[in-house]
């Protein structure tokens, strides 16, 4: 798997199919979207490749003082995930909300 990011280490911009699809799927406002970061990994699912997707909010993770470079920074703070997902060879995109798990975990 080649991980894919930023030079500054921040993670990428979400691509605008991917914004549309968060925005319809989840009702999220233009400017929450604008302000999230992903990092893309190749991956499989149910036995076929797919681009793995994993997103999160660099102003959380500053609000938390994390720095998040890489996807293993954010595999070690699922705090900061905010959704995780793929997009298909077909180009179909699938996302998961994981805000709503964050929070619950956090109230624990």
């Amino acid at each position: 798997m080649r991980l894919q990011f930023k030079r500054n280490g921040q993670g990428k911009k979400l691509t605008e199919p991917v914004q549309s699809y968060l925005r319809r799927q989840f009702m999220l406002q233009r400017e929450y979207i604008e302000g999230l970061r992903c990092f893309e990994t190749d991956g499989l699912f149910r036995e076929q490749p797919v681009r793995r997707i994993l997103i999160f909010s660099p102003a959380l993770a500053k609000k938390n003082r994390l720095v998040i470079r890489t996807s293993s920074d954010l595999e070690l703070h699922p705090e900061i995930l905010a959704f995780e997902g793929h997009i298909d060879g077909e180009d179909r995109i699938y996302f998961a909300d994981r805000r709503a798990a964050t929070k619950r975990t956090g109230s624990a």
